[in-house]
């Protein structure tokens, strides 16, 4: 088994830098349940000889494993033999598989994308320990929303500051006033609070709960402000097949690869631009690119929206090895998506 087999009980929400395969591994929430049974299904239909390898990997690094056993268990639904890591002519390095069936056999390497460079991970991890401090802020009468976080420096913010800081404030407000105005006036009337150090600003605004709610200890944070993102990442998508798509030298066959993009936020236009704009991946007829690749199939798989993963398929018109393949648009059957992650997560389908 991927995971282990004894009860759950735990029932609260990730921490921000909390290992991903350890949050799902122990947590007893109902919406963890059907990811950890798709997940089990993934890995039975592993070969043995691999299994100890990827259940390392998996707790190591979350993202990019799953990424790979689900794409294992997609091409085995489909009907292909898969051979991992197999030897190519021309390379001391492997692919990660090596997918047969008939006469269209084709090398398959799988990589996820990193939406973040290091030092926004970092930044990123900063961020996520902040809000894991604030998190403990007492919300007996109010919760927090979060209107902006602005660090100043590369030093990590004292939490137990920070708590101290909004618990005082809190403390003036009177619940049932402001639930009374927020009620009457609306949400752009709630107390709005600062912090303000050498570190970091910080700016929220209460929101009160409501009587039947008080006194209900949990997270502080009610919302954490809203993300948008309009296109910008074919420099990104080109960068991530550009580092593969040369790897392996000369080969014998086809060679697809495999690219996800863990957010449904990804914009077709910026694929097109990646792959056929200036400058692109597949270059002109007139110079031709990375001809040793013969298609891409880009993904957005994420634990919780495999239903509605988009796929972007990619043949290079300038391949070496023409490949004969077209992408299973069927993702229960392609995934072994079970009822229960349908019923969870199918409700945007």
């Amino acid at each position: 088994m991927l995971f282990d087999n004894k009860e759950r009980v735990e029932t609260r929400p990730s921490n921000g830098n909390e290992n991903t395969f350890d949050y799902f591994n122990n947590s007893g929430r109902k919406e963890i349940i059907p990811v950890r049974e798709v997940m089990e299904n993934w890995f039975r239909m592993y070969p043995d000889s691999e299994k100890e390898e990827m259940k390392k990997r998996v707790k190591a690094d979350f993202g990019p494993a799953f990424y790979e056993l689900g794409m294992y268990c997609y091409f085995k639904n489909m009907g292909y033999d898969i051979f991992i890591h197999p030897t190519v002519p021309n390379s001391s390095k492997r692919p990660d598989f090596l997918v047969v069936k008939s006469d269209h056999d084709f090398y398959v390497e799988i990589k996820e994308m990193r939406m973040l460079s290091d030092a926004e991970r970092l930044k990123e991890r900063r961020l996520n320990t902040l809000t894991d401090s604030m998190n403990l802020v007492d919300c007996t009468y109010f919760m927090l929303c979060i209107e902006s976080i602005r660090f100043k420096s590369g030093n990590q913010p004292s939490g137990k500051k920070i708590i101290k800081h909004f618990d005082d404030l809190i403390e003036t407000y009177d619940p049932d006033v402001y639930r009374e105005m927020l009620e009457k006036e609306g949400f752009r009337f709630m107390p709005e609070l600062k912090y303000d150090d050498n570190d970091v600003s910080i700016k929220v605004k209460l929101m009160p709960k409501a009587p039947h709610l008080r006194g209900k200890r949990g997270r502080a944070i009610a919302s954490y402000g809203a993300y948008t993102k309009i296109g910008g990442d074919e420099e990104m998508i080109k960068s991530a097949i550009q580092t593969k798509a040369t790897r392996y030298g000369e080969l014998d066959m086809p060679f697809l690869i495999c690219l996800n993009y863990p957010s449904n936020l990804l914009h077709k236009e910026d694929i097109n631009i990646a792959l056929y704009g200036n400058d692109g991946i597949f270059g002109a007829e007139n110079n031709p690119r990375n001809t040793r690749m013969s298609a891409v199939l880009i993904t957005t798989f994420t634990v919780s929206g495999l239903l509605n993963t988009n796929l972007y398929y990619h043949e290079n018109p300038f391949a070496k090895n023409k490949i004969d393949f077209l992408p299973f648009t069927d993702l229960i059957k392609g995934l072994n998506l079970t009822d229960r992650y349908v019923q969870e997560f199918g409700s945007e389908l």
